[in-house]
Parts: structure tokens; sequence; C-alpha cells
């Protein structure tokens, strides 16, 4: 027969769980967060290479469309030096329109003169350098003058805590 005295824990035995649950704990914790900080350093920078594909694509995309006027490219930055920013005219089909891809660091940005007081569109926002090289047809002999392009050359570096660079090369469209 039970008695109602013997239903229930011991204190002994109540301490005792609580000491194995807290050593389990502590030896838990530490794992799950690293576990966080690793999402959250991978979450970063997949949001930086994704910020660097972006603006390596928008810039790629708008040094194709640059203007060909008899046989030379209508670009206004000197091209014997490399630099960090470009300016240059590019034909939409309506008008002419003066395009500058700027480094204001830590903002990449891409402006147009045909939109009111030439707006800055941002590329991105963890820039850290930028360089644009220009390339004779060979494509290893810099340019010399407006007339020698063919290659314009061009890398990013984003930094989020870790550096991220993307080099990438335009053919310029032989069109006129």
């Amino acid at each position: 027969m039970w008695r109602s005295a013997d239903k229930g824990f011991t204190l002994i035995e109540l301490v005792a769980t609580l000491l194995v649950l807290g050593l389990m704990t502590s030896f838990a914790v530490p794992y799950l967060s690293n576990g966080v900080r690793v999402y959250n350093d991978t979450s970063a920078a997949l949001q930086t290479v994704s910020k660097l594909r972006y603006a390596s694509e928008r810039m790629a995309r708008e040094l194709r469309e640059i203007r060909n006027v008899g046989g030379n490219f209508d670009i206004v930055t000197p091209v014997n030096v490399p630099g960090n920013s470009i300016r240059f005219f590019k034909w939409d089909g309506v008008q002419l329109t003066r395009v500058t891809i700027s480094d204001t660091a830590p903002t990449l940005s891409l402006a147009y003169d045909t939109l009111a007081s030439e707006a800055n569109f941002p590329l991105t926002d963890e820039l850290t350098g930028v360089t644009f090289n220009y390339y004779q047809a060979d494509g290893v002999t810099q340019a010399t003058g407006i007339g020698d392009v063919a290659y314009i050359e061009f890398e990013l570096i984003l930094n989020n805590g870790n550096s991220y660079s993307q080099r990438s090369r335009v053919a310029l469209r032989n069109r006129f």
C-alpha cells in the first residue's frame, strides 16, 4: 500500500536534476551562439557580394553604351591614367546623355545629366575603392588617348568587415 508521503521527488533529486541541466546548458549555449554568429556573418557576406554583383553588372551595362563618334569613343575622363571615376556620353535613341560614375566612398554613384539636378543613384554603399583602366585592342597595352580605347577594365572593392573585390573588363562596341 502507498502512503501519501512517498509521492514526488526528494530535494536532493531536484537539486541533482537542476545541476545536470545547468551543466548541459553551459555546454550547449556556446555551440548555439556560434551558429547564430556564423549565420549572421554569412548573411552579411552574401548581402555584400550581392551589392558587388549588382554594381558591377550595372556599370558594365552603362559602359557598353558609350557613344562612338567617328571611330572615337565619347569619353570625357582622361584615359591615359587610371582613375576612380569616369564620365562619358551615350545615346539612348532619343537624346544624348552624359553619364558619370563616381567614387564618393563609401558610396559608388551613377548620375545622368538629363535628369533634374543630376540626381545621384547609389550603386553600392559599402565601397572601399574603384579603379578604371583603359586598354587598346590587344587587351594588354594601356590606351594613350580616346582613339586607342577598346576595353575599359574596372575593379570594385567592397568592405563590410571583410574585403570583397571584383574585376570586370568591358569591350566597347564599335558602332557608329
